[in-house]
């Protein structure tokens, strides 16, 4: 099964401000979640359609997998720099 990624207004705007090496890292891990969308922490208890993963050192992509529809929807990330 093959999912597609879309993202949410709030994460695209942070994703504006990052420095390029985060951004090409987030690039990089967002495709993972298309392939296991279950290797992912769940977030929530009870919830385990949203998850987060890690973007190198640089921090943390959130996102909500809608198995029905096959779509990944990153609605945040978090930047440590």
């Amino acid at each position: 099964m093959s999912h597609h990624v879309e993202l949410a207004g709030s994460a695209l705007a942070k994703m504006k401000n990052l420095p390029d090496e985060a951004l090409d890292a987030l690039v990089k891990r967002a495709a993972d979640p298309v392939e296991e969308p279950w290797d992912a922490w769940a977030v929530r208890p009870g919830r385990k359609d949203i998850r987060e993963i890690t973007f190198g050192d640089f921090g943390i992509l959130r996102f909500h997998f809608d198995e029905s529809a096959e779509v990944i929807m990153i609605y945040d990330l978090v930047w440590v720099g």
